[in-house]
């Protein structure tokens, strides 16, 4: 569920600077998938979630506070120095680099894809930023890549199921690896 809201967010992001009939049916497509993946995850959401949040609370928790303070830096940086366009791009970078910490204690190692890849997405909008591109263009990469990457992250839960309980690292240790 959380995915999905973020994906919802950064879709949001990046179809609001889009022009007339473009705007329309991405906001409307987005809607549409949005509530589709809530309905979905919404099956998915809780079982087993305690458990993995019990293993992994004190990670969530300082990944959380650093994606926070970095996503505070970020748009303070670009507020002091009239970089706006580059703020989507680095925000996707930030909230990127907070899913590594997390793939181990949740027993969700796809999550180094989905910063891998959320990555990807801020350097190509970094890349569109240094090249002058305009600040809408860049916040509809940013967003609607971003949005992109955490929907299928949620597709992935929902077709995968829920992790083991045990964590890759408890796992070996069961097995006397």
């Amino acid at each position: 569920m959380i995915l999905t809201f973020f994906g919802t967010v950064w879709w949001l992001v990046g179809s609001v600077v889009l022009d007339g009939s473009a705007r329309t049916a991405a906001l409307v497509s987005g809607a549409v998938l949005a509530a589709a993946l809530f309905v979905l995850a919404a099956r998915l959401d809780g079982t087993g979630g305690r458990e993995a949040y019990e293993r992994s609370a004190r990670t969530f928790k300082w990944s959380n506070v650093g994606q926070g303070v970095g996503i505070v830096v970020v748009i303070v940086v670009g507020n002091i120095t009239g970089g706006y366009s580059w703020i989507p791009a680095l925000i996707a970078i930030v909230v990127g680099a907070h899913f590594f910490p997390l793939a181990r204690p949740f027993g969700r190692l796809e999550y180094r894809w989905t910063g891998s890849l959320l990555i990807v997405v801020g350097v190509a909008g970094c890349a569109m930023a240094l090249s002058g591109a305009s600040e809408s263009g860049v916040q509809t990469v940013a967003g609607l890549g971003s949005a992109t990457v955490l929907w299928a992250t949620t597709v992935w839960h929902l077709v995968s199921g829920v992790p083991d309980r045990s964590t890759p690292r408890q796992q070996s240790a069961d097995t006397g690896s």
